[in-house]
């Protein structure tokens, strides 16, 4: 019998077998894919650049990823430099740098931004730091983020840079976000800006290789202890172990169980006895983000040649952010960008050559026409991923995360849970992904 199985190999399930085998324990990890990582993954282009098709943003305050990229030997890449394309209301504007993107606002409106997001912060800062508060409040706190955009900024330019930022940062519209959740978010240290990359804050490096090298390399350490193209099926619930049954019907004992998935995947599986009632309807009620990763190939990285940085960020259109994520050794343009919400679940249903002309088109609009044709495009549709079920972490309706949210980590006997979403900062980040995989090690460390 295994002191412990790991269900899940991404970078929540790997850090902590990687802590358990630490204390000696004896462990297992089975993974669906056949590969480690998750939602942090990488791919080779034809040119041999690597690009991420998932998570790849780490910023200063991300410690927890920064000590495992440092420790691996792993060097970091940081935000190009140059200017930066805003398009609002239908005029395109290239600014010095992205927070100087507000300057395409009317003095006014700009006026009128700045004020939203002092609010939002100290809003933010009031629910971190004042609880008593929050529960008095928490009839308010309920109401959506999009509500509250239009109760508290009274600009048409305003709102819709801010409606922007928030869209970009939680990756669901305004509208279906609860405001108190969106402020727990900011209440991790970062505003606004910093969430969705602005200001080169919580997305401001990569990792040069790809960030997927770190669940790789946590991969090796464990061995034979790690089981890729094992899916797993059920977990039977004991007294004092656990039984965990995979796809080939093979039954595996464990002392604990740790289940690293996606809070929605908990459904797939069949247990025994049956999840609690209200740990089933949680877990379908918190839907994963909707995001189509998508990259487009240059010869050469030609915005630069006008002093665009490659970034955009735009308040309508196929594709609304994008980031230049060229490698500078190889001399291949590389821009990434996303379609994200709608536009994700709308060109999802297209063929992938329908959403390259889309994304060449949102390219020609903010930087002009291409010297040359893309020489490669590539993207990843999380939605579609069966072991997945969408990026980038999962979202919790209006008041959900405040009111249940704590419930997701909550043991069942000697099962365990980790991952993005079960992480009390840094939710639905690789950072929140590494910290609650510490956290239940400690939990289950306690069970042994």
């Amino acid at each position: 019998m295994y002191d412990s199985i790991i269900v899940g190999a991404g970078l929540s399930g790997l850090t902590a077998a990687t802590d358990l085998v630490a204390q000696g324990r004896d462990i297992l990890v089975l993974e669906a894919r056949d590969r480690v990582g998750g939602r942090v993954e990488n791919a080779g282009l034809a040119g041999g650049e690597v690009v991420e098709l998932g998570g790849q943003w780490v910023s200063e305050a991300h410690e927890q990823m920064r000590s495992l990229i440092t420790a691996q030997g792993l060097a970091f890449a940081g935000p190009t430099s140059g200017d930066v394309v805003v398009k609002m209301h239908g005029t395109v504007s290239q600014v010095p740098s992205a927070s100087a993107a507000k300057d395409s606002l009317t003095p006014f409106e700009f006026a009128d931004l700045g004020q939203g997001l002092l609010r939002f912060r100290r809003l933010a800062e009031r629910i971190a730091q004042n609880p008593v508060w929050t529960q008095a409040n928490r009839a308010w706190l309920s109401q959506t983020l999009g509500q509250w955009i239009n109760s508290n900024l009274r600009t048409d330019g305003g709102r819709a840079y801010f409606t922007a930022l928030t869209a970009r940062a939680l990756g669901v519209a305004p509208e279906s976000a609860a405001l108190i959740d969106a402020l727990a978010k900011a209440g991790d240290g970062v505003d606004l800006e910093s969430l969705v990359a602005v200001n080169g804050d919580l997305a401001q490096q990569r990792v040069v290789g790809g960030v997927a090298q770190v669940a790789d390399n946590l991969a090796i350490g464990l061995g034979d202890a790690l089981r890729l193209s094992t899916p797993v099926v059920g977990i039977v619930r004991e007294a004092d172990h656990a039984v965990v049954v995979t796809r080939d019907g093979e039954r595996l004992e464990a002392r604990t169980v740790v289940v690293a998935l996606p809070p929605r995947l908990l459904v797939d599986l069949t247990f025994d006895p049956p999840l609690p009632e209200e740990r089933v309807q949680l877990a379908e009620k918190v839907p994963p983000g909707n995001v189509i990763k998508a990259f487009l190939v240059y010869d050469s990285p030609w915005w630069r040649r006008s002093g665009a940085s490659g970034q955009m960020g735009a308040d309508e259109g196929a594709v609304r952010v994008m980031f230049d994520t060229s490698d500078d050794t190889t001399g291949k343009g590389v821009l990434m960008g996303f379609f994200e919400g709608a536009e994700a679940s709308g060109y999802g249903r297209l063929s992938v050559s329908l959403r390259q002309r889309a994304f060449e088109e949102v390219v020609e609009g903010a930087f002009g026409k291409a010297p040359s044709e893309p020489v490669e495009y590539l993207d990843r549709d999380w939605l579609s991923e069966r072991y997945t079920g969408g990026c980038h972490g999962a979202h919790f309706a209006p008041g959900l995360w405040t009111t249940s949210g704590p419930v997701l980590a909550q043991p069942l006997d000697t099962v365990f849970f980790a991952g993005a979403e079960y992480a009390t900062s840094f939710n639905g980040y690789m950072e929140g992904a590494v910290r609650r995989g510490h956290e239940v090690v400690d939990e289950v460390t306690a069970a042994l």
